[in-house]
C-alpha cells in the first residue's frame, strides 16, 4: 500500500510536469508564430499579438494558481507551524 507521502509527492511531479509541458508549448507556438510573420515578411496583426499574450496570462494563470492552491503552499504551512503558536 502507498503512504500519503508518496502520493503526494507523485501528485507534484506531475503537476511540475504538466506546467513544464504547457510552457514548452507556449515556447513553440509562440516561436512558430513569430517566425512565419518573420518569414513572410509581414506585419503581424493587433488579433494575433493580443492571442499571444492571452495564450502566455493562461499560463502565467496555471503557475499563479499551482502556487496558490497547491502542494507547495500546503507544505511550506505545514512547516512553519512545527513548532505551535505562542
Amino acid at each position: 500500500m502507498k503512504g500519503k507521502h508518496e502520493t503526494e509527492t507523485k501528485k507534484t511531479v506531475f503537476a511540475d510536469v504538466v506546467i513544464a509541458v504547457c510552457v514548452v508549448v507556449a515556447v513553440l507556438v509562440t516561436g512558430c508564430v513569430i517566425y512565419e510573420y518573420h518569414r513572410l515578411d509581414t506585419v503581424m496583426p493587433p488579433g494575433v499579438i493580443s492571442a499571444l499574450f492571452a495564450f502566455w496570462g493562461g499560463e502565467l494563470l496555471i503557475v499563479a494558481l499551482r502556487q496558490i492552491f497547491g502542494s507547495d503552499v500546503v507544505t511550506k504551512t505545514k512547516n512553519n507551524n512545527i513548532g505551535g503558536s505562542i
